[in-house]
């Protein structure tokens, strides 16, 4: 049977599809072709039977080409509006013979090509101009030909267009220099001067990658799609702007990236190398599914709200994502919407961020080295701590060596006499300084790689040590892959092996804020230079409480021990089949398997054991060891088809299948009993913890999903999306283990309208709308199931039973978001100036929570979906190009980017809402986590303050009825503000002059609230005998009639959540700061035999700059952070 085909060229169109990766395709497609499956069926000698009276030649050379099987390539602008006729007669002929007499008084030729004929218009000529003919082949930048590039004269609109296998001809005049314009969607427009003469030359030309184009096209880790006509919010950043924009990690160069992928600013964990941050896109939309678990735990709402990774197409995890190697990274893709995300179905409400791997490069055997030099500095300038001369001056203020025993009194003066000598002598110990230090830490990466058009092979070793700004605090990353692609006529397989091992070491110096809350007046060491293991250990009347310090180095100079580790080994596979040029079935398979291990170990000798005495002295020294196993794998075909029809439909279509299965066992067990300090071995325990025993989780899941794609467009001026996926999943309840969730959207390409043709300073006005839903399903495996709890050992004649521990609920299904999305991108005065523009809301229906049960049924609640919550907001992106000058090859783009979330709750379940009426009436010093219907979930909620009463000192509260009062009453709290901000984004500046880039990124938040906890625990309840911000000794009340900001220094009454600590959270801070230099390419080729070289200077968190004065980094201290890069390729 034969193939029929027609295809046809406008000089206007962009050529579709777009981008590196489907130009692979492309050139897989002319392998094809060349491999000779069709040229058989299709000899020259066949003969045909055309006849045409006065038609169109576009569609005499459709009619030809059906007839025949050719696929014939011509310019439409050429033929347009060219009428002519041709026949064969009563009989037929050869396709060439029918060719001759068609273009017989035609200003045309054609050349036969395997089974393409292409059709040039003849230049004309004038008598007295000479003409020579160019040749030569176009390559793109991995040195593969490229079909379809458009070549002409400059200040010609006319030209050629290269064959199947990049080949290219055109005549040029002899008497005079000339330019020839090169030019190829998704890559650098270029420009090629050719001397005058006399003789035909032949000019192989490679094109570069245009990073700006290369956003032309979407990756959204499934198909893959042209952003002309896409629907979808999706921002892609290539491997260049990831490479500007930061240095240390992929995660916090995202955030100077794309405002929308949120990180929670932790004032814990700091700079911490060995936590995970809390990221979110578009906002939290969903809670944990046990509500307890948010009061204790931030990594169980992190987990909730986190968006999907995906790396080449399979799922990764935070932890992977964070050790990834960014120098390997070829771009990332941010999905955002329903339409963007609805191909991931049941696990894309929170997101997707798609990861692409630098492809091979075909050629010759090639080495590339990137060595980095990395230096964490403590950044100490958010603390204000009291030293020891202010820090004994406000503990006598407060009274604290004051008692009306007189024996006490005079001990107490005793002691404050003693330390007031020691400060008169000089001791002013600067405890901060012991647990810290200037991390340097380095990376490497190596890489060969290398192949021919049929085979490429490459391989790569990564290390990375990170240095974390608190002593012995470490992460080191060793990765490594290999990889291998080989093609066969219209078949290509690939296989990239990769395998991760990270060690992390958190330091044995325990929490910063140890060192934070000592007294500068103590000293580390005795007269003796004997490490001191307690600082005090005195009874105070006045607080009634006996303080014992312990020395924290102490403990760190024990053989401590808090280290984890895993190792990741993944597999992927793909074969691709190309059945047709427009059709092509892609099947790929995914394994991974990680192992992981953590060891806490505290000596004997550690403080932490001083209490243990009689029985429990032997229980001294305790080790914790935990390990994991677990193993998923991943399948998915899909079948891509694309086809353009008549020169104004185009459409793609796709359809797919996905199964996959994961499993995981984690165990821990705790010995205790480790006599001696140095045995940190988990043998060496006497016994289990007392009244412990080895303890374990398993999980298992399943999923099956079927999915497609469809994607049309009209005249490239309306285009229509529709995607869906047909999801199941062993994680929900058994009558709910499938869903649908889809996505529609319609977009129009304003530009392409013929009322556009004059408007010459519009290149781009497109206009999207997509809505969908989609689902999440971050969640325990075992939650729509009975679970069962054996009696932790406890047996009656030798039998062991359970009990009931969790009832199941089999109608449990996926938490379903609902979302719509506008948006506007325009590109205005030839691409110097971009905007881009989104709006867009996302209802969580089914929202997972506990449902509280009648006290008869044995339980106090069950898992069900009963919540909703609501984000809505907007997203804004500009940039202006303020100087191009090609000539002198410098250009200098600024641009903003802005995000505004508003997040709240509409519905909770009846279990959440006895949770609240629970937690305002804890007693703590911060505002607890609660959720109320028709608020945020960042909401923060207190006592209205109207400040401090200069009379008394006290704090003056309003009540919900209006009256002030003295007293603080849980009911009386309200909303006081919302812990978000109403905008956030950054600002970022890029100058480029030859191989100089400067790159410029600062970030900022307007608008937010923030509860000041630094002025709930360091000004306001406090022991008088910790020290303190400086604050509670300048700021306080001291007299009557006193205007203070906080409560009197002798007022030791706890301070509850209060109005008068909410400020307003407005930050300004410098993300990172790049210099480079890339020498020139024919410099280092001709000394040294280099084909790149690259130094690249970083400055990251260089400054912080924010309206509240409070602590960063309590448990580990935030860092500023340089590097200095150097790559190199042979």
């Amino acid at each position: 049977m034969e193939r029929k085909a027609f295809l046809c060229k406008q000089s206007h169109t962009r050529i579709n599809p777009l981008g590196k990766c489907l130009r692979l395709c492309t050139f897989m497609l002319a392998l094809f072709l060349w491999a000779g499956t069709v040229v058989q069926a299709q000899s020259l000698q066949k003969e045909i039977r055309i006849k045409a009276e006065n038609e169109s030649l576009a569609v005499i050379l459709k009619k030809i080409s059906n007839a025949s099987g050719y696929k014939i390539n011509f310019n439409m602008e050429d033929v347009r509006d060219m009428k002519t006729s041709v026949d064969t007669g009563d009989g037929s002929m050869t396709v060439t013979a029918v060719l001759d007499r068609l273009f017989q008084k035609l200003p045309f030729s054609y050349k036969v090509d395997k089974e393409f004929i292409t059709v040039t218009r003849k230049q004309a000529q004038a008598p007295s101009e000479k003409k020579r003919v160019v040749t030569g082949c176009i390559y793109d930048d991995m040195n593969e030909p490229l079909p379809g590039v458009s070549i002409r004269l400059k200040g010609e609109t006319s030209g050629n267009i290269t064959d199947v296998n990049g080949h290219y001809s055109l005549q040029i005049p002899t008497d005079k220099a000339s330019t020839i314009v090169v030019s190829y969607i998704g890559m650098k427009q270029q420009e090629v001067q050719l001397a005058a003469g006399q003789t035909d030359i032949m000019k192989d030309i490679k094109l570069e990658q245009d990073s700006e184009k290369l956003n032309e096209v979407v990756v959204t880790g499934i198909f893959n799609t042209t952003r002309e006509s896409y629907t979808g919010a999706a921002t892609t950043f290539t491997h260049k702007q990831i490479a500007e924009a930061g240095n240390r990690s992929l995660i916090s160069t995202l955030r100077n990236l794309d405002p929308s992928f949120n990180i929670a600013d932790n004032l814990a964990i700091g700079s911490d190398p060995n936590s995970l941050p809390s990221i979110t896109i578009r906002g939290a939309s969903a809670l944990p599914t046990d509500v307890q678990d948010m009061q204790v735990s931030a990594d169980n709402q992190r987990t909730a709200n986190q968006p999907l990774f995906i790396l080449d197409g399979f799922e990764i995890s935070l932890t992977r994502f964070m050790d990834l190697d960014e120098s390997q990274v070829e771009s990332i893709t941010l999905l955002k919407d329903a339409n963007a995300t609805a191909l991931y179905g049941s696990k894309g409400s929170n997101g997707v961020v798609v990861i692409t791997s630098k492809p091979i490069e075909p050629g010759k055997l090639r080495f590339s080295y990137k060595g980095t030099l990395q230096i964490e500095a403590p950044d100490l300038t958010s603390y204000n701590l009291m030293n020891a001369r202010e820090k004994l001056e406000y503990e006598r203020l407060a009274g604290l060596y004051e008692d009306d025993n007189m024996q006490t009194y005079n001990d107490l003066q005793a002691l404050y006499n003693q330390r007031r000598m020691d400060v008169e002598r000089g001791v002013d110990t600067y405890w901060m300084k012991y647990p810290i230090r200037t991390g340097i830490g380095s990376r490497h990466n190596i890489s060969i790689e290398g192949g021919d058009e049929h085979l490429r092979y490459g391989a790569n070793l990564t290390y990375n040590n990170v240095a974390g700004a608190m002593k012995g605090s470490d992460r080191n990353t060793l990765s490594g892959n290999m990889f291998l692609q080989y093609r066969y006529k219209n078949f290509s397989f690939q296989n990239n092996l990769q395998i991760t091992n990270t060690t992390s070491k958190n330091s044995p110096y325990g929490s910063f804020s140890e060192y934070c809350a000592l007294n500068s007046y103590y000293t580390p060491y005795d007269e003796e230079g004997n490490l001191k293991k307690e600082l005090e250990d005195f009874f105070y009347p006045m607080t009634g409480d006996r303080n014992t310090v312990y020395n924290p180095l102490y403990n760190a100079y024990l053989p401590r021990k808090d280290s984890s580790e895993y190792t990741d080994i993944t597999n992927n596979f793909s074969v691709e089949w190309y059945i047709l040029p427009e059709l092509f079935l892609r099947g790929q398979f995914s394994y991974t398997k990680e192992t992981s291990r953590s060891d806490v170990y505290y000596p004997a000798s550690d403080t932490m054991f001083d209490n243990y005495t009689g029985d429990d002295y032997k229980r001294k020294g305790q080790y914790i060891y935990g390990t994991g196993d677990s193993q998923s794998y991943e399948g998915r075909f899909t079948l891509n088809y694309s086809k353009t029809f008549k020169d104004l439909h185009q459409l793609f279509a796709g359809l797919g299948i996905t199964v996959s299965e994961s499993k995981a066992e984690n165990y821990t067990v705790v010995g205790e009993g480790i006599s001696v300090d140095n045995m940190d071995f988990l043998g060496m325990a006497n016994q289990y913890e007392e009244s412990g025993r080895p303890s374990g989780t398993e999980s298992i899941s399943r999923g099956f999903g079927a999915l497609f794609n469809l994607n049309y467009t009209y005249d490239r001026r309306y285009f229509i999306d529709l995607n869906g996926k047909y999801d199941g999943s062993s994680q929900f309840g058994s009558n709910k283990h499938f869903a649908p969730f889809w996505s529609t959207g319609v977009g129009w390409n304003i530009q392409n309208e013929k009322f556009m043709e004059n408007v010459k300073w519009i290149n781009i006005a497109r206009l999207r709308l997509s809505y969908g839903i989609t689902g999440s399903q971050n969640f325990a495996s075992y939650l729509s199931i009975r679970s069962y709890q054996d009696f932790g050992g406890l047996s009656t004649q030798n039998w062991y039973g359970v009990y009931l521990m969790a009832y199941g609920n089999p109608d449990l299904q996926w938490q379903k978001t609902s979302q719509w999305n506008v948006g506007l991108d325009m590109e205005l005065l030839n691409r110097r100036l971009t905007f881009s523009i989104d709006v867009y809301n996302k209802l969580t229906n089914d929202l997972l929570a506990d449902v509280n049960m009648p006290i008869s049924s044995g339980f106090e609640s069950y898992k069900a979906n009963v919540g909703k919550v609501e984000n809505r907001g907007y997203e804004l992106s500009a940039s202006a190009q303020i100087i191009r000058n090609v000539e002198q090859d410098l250009r200098w783009t600024v641009g903003v980017k802005m995000a505004h979330n508003e997040n709240k709750v509409k519905e909770i379940s009846n279990s959440l809402e006895n949770l609240n009426e629970d937690l305002l009436n804890q007693d703590t010093y911060n505002p607890s986590f609660i959720y109320r219907e028709g608020q945020s979930m960042n909401t923060i909620y207190a006592v209205p303050s109207k400040g401090i009463d200069p009379s008394t000192g006290r704090e003056i509260f309003v009540k919900r009825d209006g009256t002030e009062t003295f007293e603080w009453e849980a009911e009386d709290q309200v909303p006081c503000g919302v812990a978000e901000p109403k905008i956030q984004g950054t600002l970022n500046s890029n100058l480029r002059w030859k191989g100089i880039t400067l790159n410029m990124v600062f970030g900022y938040r307007w608008g937010g609230k923030a509860y000041n906890s630094t002025l709930a625990s360091k000004v306001e309840n406090i022991a008088p005998y910790d020290n303190a911000d400086r604050r509670v000794l300048y700021d306080r009340w001291s007299e009557p009639g006193d205007i203070a900001l906080y409560k009197g220094v002798q007022d030791m009454t706890e301070t509850r959540p209060t109005s008068r600590f909410v400020f307003k959270d407005n930050t300004f801070y410098c993300s990172s700061l790049n210099l480079g230099y890339e020498v020139p390419t024919e410099w280092t080729q001709k000394h040294f035999g280099i084909s790149y070289l690259a130094i690249n200077g970083y400055l990251e968190d260089l400054f912080y700059k924010s309206t509240i004065k409070r602590e960063r980094g309590t448990d580990y201290p935030f860092s500023r952070k340089f590097s200095l890069s150097l790559t190199v390729r042979f």
